[in-house]
């Protein structure tokens, strides 16, 4: 944790013994009633107002849990880096292997990550906790307190490719910028070649099992080119990570 993220609310309440963020505070940084940490106030991709960095002040800690005062720092130090103009449509992932890439995703500054079913992922994936009651709010915390910008990517989830590009389309202002499919199959063009692209990227990764003929020809038909990332066969979360970090770089971001 390189900063702590405070949801709205929570300046001058009382957080519990039970929060992770207790155990941080008190032992691992070994803080006490008094002492100030980096904090930043979450901030939602739709803008709450208060989304800010600045210090935290340890004002009690004890065997209940702590209370914290937070002050933003003042002018453009207060104001957290904007995320970057990418997007991520994903075929969902194996339940467990969805918060991590929740986390990675946020550390690296997407915008908008959209959770899609795909005609060869697990059907039962859809029923799990994390996108049935979507249970998104703590992995992508953690990502941005190891990023050390408040600021959180929205997520979106989809019950088909299909009805995913459409919701998309529908959100989407003039220009759509690049766009990129990745599938491992096929003599197709890697993705390392693109040395540049226009913002915003959306990139399209599928579940683990790739994407269908139908599904490539409706990515193809939404103006998704298709590509590799190489010669090897990737596990989706690896997949998400290694095109968000060369769409990045091409970007000129990182």
């Amino acid at each position: 944790m390189n900063i702590l993220i405070l949801e709205r609310g929570e300046i001058g309440s009382r957080i519990p013994r039970s929060d992770r963020r207790y155990e941080h505070v008190k032992k691992v940084l070994k803080k006490a009633p008094g002492d100030r940490l980096a904090a930043g106030m979450a901030c939602d991709a739709d803008g709450i107002a208060d989304g800010a960095l600045g210090e935290a002040t340890v004002r009690e800690l004890g065997d209940s849990g702590m209370v914290l005062d937070f002050k933003a720092f003042d002018g453009a130090l207060g104001v957290p880096p904007d995320l970057a103009p990418l997007r991520l449509v994903l075929g969902f992932p194996r339940p467990i292997q969805a918060a991590r890439i929740l986390k990675d995703l946020t550390s690296l500054g997407v915008a908008e990550i959209h959770l899609t079913g795909t005609e060869l992922g697990e059907k039962s994936y859809a029923q799990s906790s994390i996108f049935k009651d979507r249970d998104f709010r703590g992995p992508i915390i953690e990502g941005a307190e190891q990023a050390g910008n408040p600021r959180l990517p929205s997520v979106f989830t989809h019950w088909s490719l299909r009805r995913c590009l459409d919701e998309i389309a529908e959100g989407e202002g003039a220009s759509r910028g690049s766009r990129i499919l990745l599938h491992p199959y096929g003599d197709l063009e890697r993705m390392g070649a693109a040395r540049s692209l226009e913002a915003p990227v959306t990139l399209a990764i599928g579940s683990e099992r790739g994407w269908t003929e139908a599904e490539l020809s409706a990515l193809r038909a939404a103006g998704f080119a298709p590509r590799r990332l190489g010669e090897r066969i990737l596990k989706t979360e690896t997949a998400a990570v290694a095109a968000t970090v060369l769409a990045l770089a091409a970007l000129q971001i990182l």
